[in-house]
Parts: C-alpha cells; structure tokens; sequence
C-alpha cells in the first residue's frame, strides 16, 4: 500500500494490516477548520482546493457537500485516480497538476509537514495561499461546506448529536465493515466483518421504511455519507469485498433511498462508476493478482418505482 514515512515515500510501508485484520490508520494531521477558513470559502475562491477521487466514497460525500453547499463555483476539485503507484496520483489537467511539480498526493502531505509519518489519504482540503493541507478529514471538510455555503442546512443545531451518533454507527458498522470485510486476511475477521455488515444494513432498512431519508424528509450528512458507501455496494462491496449475502437490491428501502438521492439533481453526476470499480479491483485489495475489473451490475439507477 506505502505511506510515508519522515516525508518520504516508502511503497513498502503498511500499518493497515495486523495479524490479518485490516485497522484503518488515524489522521496524524490537524483537522479542524476555524472561522476564517470558513469566511475565505466564500470570499476567496482562488485559494481552496478540494482534492478527491471518484472511487473512495470518504471523498465522494465530500463533493456531494461542496455541491448541496452551493460552494461548487467558489472551490474548484483537483482528482486523484489512476493506478497508486505512490499512493493516490493527481490526475493531469487539474488546478494542482497543471502548475507542475506535482503529482502525487503524498506530495502535498510532505508539502505541509516534512516529517510527516502516515498515510497520505484523500479527501483533502489545500489551501495554495500557505501551501498545505488544511484538513484531511472528510467529517470536518463537509461540515465546513456546510457551514459556509449557502445551502440548505446537511446538519441543523436541533440533530447534530443524533446525525454524528447514527454517522458514527454507520461508519464503524458499514462504510468501515466492508473493507475490514474485502482485505481480511483470516476468516474469523471476515465472517465477523460481514456479519456486522449486514446487521447494520438490516437496521437501516428497517428506519428507512417509512420515510424518505434518516432524519425524515430533508438530507443530511448522515445521509450522504451512507449513500457514498450504498452507492458502491453492488458494484464493489458484494463483488470485490465479498459481502456476498444480500445485494443492495435486495432491500427495498435501501435501494429506494439510495435511487432517491442518486436523482437530486447534481448528484448522479458526482458518480463514476467506470472509475470505482477500477480504483476498488486494481488498487484496493491483495486479492486480485492480475488486475481483471469487473464488469457494472445491470442496475436501473433512473428508475422510479416506488419513489
């Protein structure tokens, strides 16, 4: 996998992996993004970067944020993708590539701390004023849209400690589960992982029974987040990782909450499909040795049916 280690790339590094047991490695970096970063979003639209890629759905509620948050012509993207050779690459054309000089990801990490030791993951904020990474936290990057864009609010005052208790839940039960689920490496992690997987989906699925989203009628960052992950599940999770019970398909609720976001306007866009099941089959993963990327699951993500 390869992470840094002092500032420098080290393709052999890898801290994820224990006794056959995937662990995803904290940020080292601060995250936390203060009242004037929140002010110059809005007012200094030369000077943000938000550095995602297609596949990881961590960046993907990220850009789902920066486009409910009415930010999107204030903060342009710069994409990562391709083959991680160190790690996630820049992709050319972007407004970080095409000035040169860069184009790794890690590279921006070493940029901000010379010493830096740890993963160099994405989504991250750059700020090009003071050339670092401001944050690498994908909670504290989308409440940060949310708070300075002009949108409709993803998480209001009277939620806020039932949207991070159920995006908690949801992260170590499902968007995490799926991966210590697909890198597993003995098969009491697996079968636990998986279990945990499906437990957390039935009790979804029971809560969006009878209403349109977690909290009711209006989205919130508890439910981007959940449909970054649900998004992919038919796609890599049942496919690649293996959590091979029950497709999203399968449950209703799910997969009608799932469509129901896909067709806000502006979302469908934010979804590539092509570029997830190439970052999850040749980069994520020591289990497919030759690189053969599955084909798209024959899914109608346009229909209508029961929406």
């Amino acid at each position: 996998m390869g992470m840094l280690i002092d500032g420098r790339w080290d393709q052999n590094a890898d801290r994820s992996m224990l006794s056959g047991t995937y662990r995803r490695e904290p940020s080292v970096l601060a995250t936390s993004i203060d009242a004037d970063v929140l002010y110059a979003l809005r007012h200094d639209p030369d000077r943000f970067v938000l550095i995602a890629s297609a596949s990881c759905p961590w960046s993907h509620a990220t850009v789902i944020a920066l486009l409910l948050s009415e930010l999107s012509d204030y903060l342009p993207i710069q994409w990562a993708g391709g083959p991680r050779i160190e790690g996630y690459g820049l992709l050319p054309e972007g407004p970080i590539t095409q000035l040169g000089n860069i184009e790794h990801a890690h590279q921006l990490y070493s940029l901000t701390d010379p010493t830096y030791t740890g993963r160099a993951t994405v989504p991250m904020l750059w700020d090009s004023k003071h050339q670092i990474v401001l944050s690498n936290s994908s909670t504290d990057i989308i409440l940060a849209f949310d708070q300075a864009g002009s949108g409709p609010k993803l998480r209001p005052g009277n939620l806020r400690s039932e949207i991070d208790k159920l995006t908690a839940e949801i992260f170590d039960g499902l968007s995490n589960a799926v991966y210590r689920a697909g890198k597993a490496e003995r098969q009491v992690e697996y079968d636990d992982a998986v279990n945990t997987v499906f437990d957390t989906m039935d009790r979804l699925e029971d809560r969006l029974m009878d209403q349109h989203f977690l909290f009711g009628n209006n989205l919130t960052t508890a439910d981007i987040r959940l449909f970054a992950t649900l998004v992919r599940f038919d796609t890599a999770y049942a496919t690649h990782f293996r959590c091979t019970r029950k497709r999203l398909v399968d449950y209703p609720a799910l997969w009608r909450f799932t469509r129901r976001i896909y067709q806000v306007p502006g979302i469908k866009e934010t979804v590539d499909f092509e570029e997830i099941r190439f970052g999850y089959y040749v980069n994520d993963g020591s289990h497919n040795p030759f690189g053969i990327i599955g084909q798209q699951p024959q899914i109608n993500w346009e229909s209508c049916d029961g929406l």
